[in-house]
């Protein structure tokens, strides 16, 4: 199998198709001559030879068998020197057509291996010429129902999904530069402010600061989310955390921001400890309930609420009254930097990263999270996947 590897597959189907027609008719043409010895020259000589004339014996020179026949004993029948020379002659064309037949099979093979090869030859030509820079190239159907019509298929798949990811990927880092590049160039232009005053005054040195600290602030957020998304070092799960003592901790530091609202929030703890996590947990339910009071509207509602599957898995979910998302901009929350509206959430607030980094914080415990919202009605994200915590968890990685 080693010196197949190295010729193409048509050689190689040739070969090996070949090699079985070859032993097929040897095998053919040895038991059509064992065939004809058996039941042909036998029989002939036995019973045709009392009803010849016998060779006189100054013939029988010149009518002897030749070297390889059969031997024969006594006078000679005329038959059975006949039935002698025709087994050889026999043979002979037995030998010749086996050799024809098997060549004219394996040229057939390699002909027909080429034209079935054809199409896999025209994908690898297709996938020889897709780059990085052309991914939104496809390959052409083939139209047919086979291992190569799949083959391209699957392969057109994974284009999609590779052209995708590259655009995910651009689009990341245009944003991340975006979003770190604006508060700089804010302080950037608060300092030539400063400096083109020939006389500044306290006053003016201080709300330089001032804009400084609160863009340095803007900038290590920011850095830190990153930091959140990307950080794939390895990390104890097996915190025990207590969900209604944490909500409530969470809702006391985000009531005094948006306290001007008058959100009314209502809980059912049903299932009250999950391990994991503490920090990464805190930050992830700290960033869903914070949209959920910040896209929310005045005098609206949320409702914290968790449960027990009848599998024993655990369930949580954020619901509030907000304004809704639009089923398109639905699919694309999670996205780093994504926002439904850039103008309202560039008022706001937030870099567009919330969402992403609650999603992967619930990825690395081995939960699911999926958001359902109604346009003017509101907007729920579900946790689901999670093990109640037992003491057996102690040492244990993700739930």
């Amino acid at each position: 199998m080693g010196l197949l590897n190295k010729v193409s597959i048509r050689m190689r189907v040739t070969l090996l198709a070949g090699g079985i027609l070859l032993t097929a008719s040897i095998l053919l043409t040895w038991s059509s001559i064992y065939n004809a010895q058996d039941k042909f020259v036998v029989h002939l000589n036995t019973n045709k030879a009392a009803e010849r004339p016998l060779v006189h014996e100054r013939d029988i020179g010149r009518v002897q068998p030749e070297a390889g026949d059969l031997p024969v004993e006594g006078p000679v029948s005329v038959p059975a020197v006949a039935a002698t020379q025709a087994k050889k002659q026999f043979d002979n064309w037995s030998y010749i057509y086996l050799a024809v037949i098997s060549g004219i099979g394996m040229i057939l093979t390699y002909i027909l291996a080429g034209k079935a090869l054809k199409p896999l030859q025209d994908l690898n030509q297709s996938i020889v010429n897709i780059t990085e820079h052309n991914l939104k190239e496809r390959i052409p159907a083939s139209g047919a129902d086979d291992e190569i019509g799949s083959l391209s298929n699957s392969f057109n798949a994974m284009l999609e999904r590779l052209d995708e990811s590259f655009l995910r990927q651009k689009r990341f880092s245009a944003n991340v530069s975006h979003e770190l590049k604006t508060p700089l160039s804010i302080m950037n232009a608060g300092l030539q402010v400063l400096r083109l005053d020939e006389d500044p005054t306290v006053e003016d040195y201080k709300e330089t600061i001032d804009m400084a600290e609160r863009n340095t602030r803007r900038l290590m957020n920011i850095v830190d989310d990153l930091l959140v998304l990307t950080n794939d070092s390895d990390m104890e799960y097996a915190d025990e955390i207590h969900l209604e003592p944490l909500f409530l901790q969470i809702e006391a530091e985000l009531q005094s921001i948006y306290h001007d609202k008058n959100i009314h929030i209502t809980h059912v703890f049903e299932l009250n400890t999950i391990p994991g996590h503490a920090r990464i947990v805190y930050r992830a339910f700290f960033n869903l309930l914070e949209n959920a009071m910040k896209y929310n509207i005045v005098n609206g509602s949320i409702e914290i609420k968790t449960w027990i599957e009848e599998d024993h898995t655990g369930k949580i979910s954020i619901a509030n009254s907000g304004a809704g998302i639009p089923p398109d901009d639905l699919q694309r929350i999670f996205e780093p930097f994504y926002r439904v509206d850039s103008s309202r959430s560039r008022k706001i607030g937030g870099a567009g990263l919330g969402l992403s980094i609650v999603k992967a914080s619930m990825e690395r415990h081995g939960w699911h999270i999926k958001g359902e919202s109604t346009v003017n009605a509101g907007t729920c994200f579900v946790i689901s996947g999670i093990c109640p915590y037992t003491k057996k968890q102690q040492q244990a990685g993700p739930g």
